[in-house]
């Protein structure tokens, strides 16, 4: 006979969430950081009782906070600076 924390478990990752040292993995970044975000910093998830669980969508969510945009300026001087001088005639 199987207990209910096996059963919650079991529906838990049949619907994709993962646990934190999972979700970790999958998004390339440390255990503890991680558990920083969910506990100080405001990273979606899920809490049943004291485990925390991460959706597919929560994971998702992670990676746009996340996200560093690109600097226009940068890439322009980067492009200024690639191309080859002028030949003089």
């Amino acid at each position: 006979m199987s207990t209910p924390t096996a059963d919650a478990e079991t529906m838990m990752r049949r619907d994709g969430y993962m646990k934190p040292d999972e979700a970790a993995r999958e998004l390339g970044c440390g255990h503890r950081w991680l558990l920083d975000g969910l506990n100080k910093h405001g990273f979606p998830h899920t809490r049943m009782g004291r485990a925390k669980w991460l959706s597919p969508e929560d994971r998702e969510e992670i990676r746009k906070l996340c996200r560093v945009p690109a600097d226009q300026a940068k890439i322009s001087r980067l492009r200024r600076s690639s191309r080859k001088p002028a030949r003089a005639a």
